[in-house]
């Protein structure tokens, strides 16, 4: 019985052991990824010049969390591929600075960005 199916049985086991370690294909984002600013943090300049993943959140790519319409608040910012962790998986911004002030609101407001030729950012009303 081994004889007869040995060699089959051996190339399950090693079809197996090859597939536990392949890493899946993850395919590229289609557009800008967007994060946001987390308000429940507060709205104050320091934290929202602050490119923590713990005041801005990844949401999306842009085509699906687009930028907000607004000026009173932070809202999002979308940056290229060059300023996130992973570029395939990002989870927080990397290499960027945001500038601040405070809006008539009393909150903070997105002022300024690197590079704003290729990068974007909003604020609510």
């Amino acid at each position: 019985m081994i004889k007869k199916y040995g060699t089959g049985i051996l190339a399950a086991i090693i079809a197996v052991a090859m597939a536990a370690f392949t890493r899946p294909h993850t395919p590229p984002l289609a557009g800008p990824p967007v994060f946001e600013f987390d308000g429940t943090t507060g709205y104050t300049v320091s934290n929202v010049e602050n490119t923590s993943n713990t005041y801005w959140k990844y949401v999306g790519e842009i085509s699906q969390k687009p930028l907000c319409q607004g000026v009173n608040k932070a809202c999002r910012v979308a940056v290229t591929n060059s300023y996130v962790d992973n570029p395939s998986n990002p989870t927080q911004l990397s290499g960027i600075t945001i500038s601040a002030s405070l809006g008539g609101t009393g909150d903070a407001k997105v002022t300024s960005i690197t590079d704003p030729s290729d990068n974007g950012y909003s604020n609510q009303p």
